[in-house]
C-alpha cells in the first residue's frame, strides 16, 4: 500500500516536470520570436532599406580611423549604427554625404553613429584632405584592403547597412540615400526609442 502511495506521488512529480520541460522551451522559443521581430519592416521600406530577411549578428572589424586609431565595430554597441562604405572617386557616394552629414548631426547625440567606411586604395591624406574640404564631422574609418566591405558582403558603393542596438543588421542600402528624409528620420527615432 505504502508503495502504492509513493508511486503515486512520484508520478505526479514526474508530471509536474513534463509539463515544466514542455513549457521553458516554449517560453524560450517564444521569447526569441518577440526578440527576433526588430522592427516593423515597412519602416525599412518607406525609408527605402531593404530588410535583412534572416537577422543576424553583424560581423566585427578593426579599421584604423583617420587619425590612426583601432576603432572596432564592437566597441559602438548598444547604439544605432549606420555604415556607410563609400569612396572618393565614386560620384553617387559624394552625391548622398551632405544628407549624411546632416543625419548625422541630427542624431549624433543620440545613441546612434553614423560611420563612413572609405574603400578608397589611395593613402588616407587623401581621404582626410577630401573630408575636411567638405567639412563633414562624421566618423571616417578607412578599409583600404576592402576587409569589412567582403565581410559584410558588399556589392558595390555606395552600400548601407542599418545595425540595431543588439548588434543585429536590419537593414541593406544599395546606392545613394537622402538620409535626412522624413522616412529616414522617423525609422531612426524609432530605433532609437526602442
Amino acid at each position: 500500500m505504502e508503495s502504492v502511495i509513493k508511486n503515486k506521488g512520484d508520478s505526479k512529480l514526474a508530471f509536474r516536470h513534463k509539463w515544466i520541460l514542455f513549457f521553458i522551451p516554449l517560453l524560450l522559443l517564444f521569447g526569441s520570436f518577440s526578440q527576433s521581430k526588430v522592427i516593423d519592416e515597412d519602416l525599412l521600406i518607406k525609408a527605402k532599406i531593404t530588410p535583412v530577411k534572416n537577422i543576424k549578428k553583424a560581423p566585427n572589424f578593426t579599421l584604423e580611423d583617420l587619425c590612426g586609431r583601432k576603432v572596432e565595430l564592437h566597441s559602438f554597441k548598444g547604439k544605432i549604427i549606420l555604415l556607410v562604405f563609400w569612396a572618393t572617386w565614386c560620384g553617387p557616394c559624394k552625391k548622398e554625404m551632405p544628407s549624411m552629414e546632416a543625419h548625422y548631426r541630427q542624431f549624433k547625440h543620440r545613441d546612434f553613429i553614423l560611420l563612413g567606411i572609405s574603400v578608397d586604395y589611395d593613402k588616407k591624406e587623401k581621404v582626410k584632405e577630401f573630408i575636411e574640404k567638405k567639412d563633414w564631422s562624421f566618423p571616417i574609418l578607412l578599409d583600404p584592403k576592402l576587409r569589412a566591405y567582403h565581410l559584410y558582403e558588399i556589392k558595390g558603393i555606395p552600400t548601407s547597412i542599418l545595425i540595431d542596438r543588439q548588434g543585429r543588421m536590419v537593414g541593406k542600402a544599395s546606392g545613394p540615400r537622402d538620409w535626412d528624409a522624413p522616412e529616414v528620420i522617423s525609422l531612426i527615432e524609432v530605433l532609437i526609442n526602442q
